[in-house]
């Protein structure tokens, strides 16, 4: 049902190639995909209609060690072992109240999955992390990853009220029930540096940062959905043995950056 009534959003082919990554953005109106937007808020599974709340009580630790197909969710578990606050990019911070946040209603709301991190800025507004970290090799595009994130978004939004009102009573922070979510692309510099290779970009994908940098921001003007892309300066290889220990960590912390996808060449800026 959701894919059908949202196929942009839903859409599963954003790689490099086959269409050029480039192309496929590009090829994205803003109206139709703000309009897909709306539809799936509209539509959206609420799990507050079945008695089920949205926070389930994470321990920070995994079901299955060591699991490689589940590396992000590990890291996705570090990062919110650290408990930090962390900076945003013109003041303030921001913390992850929980990971691998379940949104379905129901067994039936296909297509629908877990938000890799729920985070709040002080403001008080929510954060939809959708996070990337191949081991090896590229791994899903940015544009996959932003899909994803919007889709999530759109249900956080429809749920807004229960949602502020699960997080004041499970973390005691402060929710703005109103504002409409951020949606972060997350992942390690090196796997942004992958994409933003400009062998890649001349070879395969083209120029799909400027794109990509265009329709994010055409979309908050239509939604008032941010859409922010940051990237950590964790190398997932070296670190692969702690986000296999019983409880994942990482240490030091990492620096997060504001990836900056409109300047050419693309910059990474330090949030301090």
């Amino acid at each position: 049902m959701y894919a059908a009534s949202c196929p942009t959003l839903f859409r599963d082919k954003w790689s490099a190639t086959r269409p050029r990554l480039e192309d496929s953005i590009a090829s994205v109106n803003a109206d139709t995909l703000a309009n897909e937007y709306k539809k799936l808020r509209k539509i959206a599974p609420r799990r507050r209609t079945v008695g089920k709340a949205y926070f389930v009580g994470h321990s920070g630790t995994p079901s299955s060690r060591g699991s490689s197909n589940r590396l992000e969710e590990h890291y996705a578990m570090a990062l919110w072992n650290l408990e930090r606050r962390w900076p945003r990019r013109g003041g303030g911070w921001q913390r992850f109240l929980d990971y691998q946040v379940p949104l379905k209603a129901m067994r039936a709301d296909h297509g629908i999955g877990k938000i890799d991190l729920l985070g709040i800025t002080d403001r008080g507004r929510f954060i939809v992390v959708e996070l990337k970290c191949p081991r090896s090799g590229r791994g899903q595009s940015p544009a996959y990853a932003l899909m994803e994130g919007l889709r999530y978004a759109a249900i956080v939004e429809a749920n807004l009220h229960p949602l502020a009102s699960d997080a004041r009573k499970r973390f005691g922070c402060k929710t703005d029930a109103e504002a409409p979510p951020i949606v972060q692309v997350l992942g390690p510099i090196s796997w942004w540096n992958d994409w933003l290779d400009p062998g890649l970009k001349n070879r395969a994908a083209g120029n799909w940062s400027r794109p990509f940098a265009k329709l994010a921001s055409a979309f908050e003007t239509r939604t008032g959905v941010t859409v922010e892309c940051l990237a950590t300066d964790t190398n997932i290889a070296e670190v692969a043995d702690k986000l296999r220990q019983r409880r994942p960590s990482l240490n030091p912390p990492p620096t997060f950056h504001a990836v900056h996808l409109d300047r050419n060449p693309p910059e990474y800026e330090p949030l301090q």
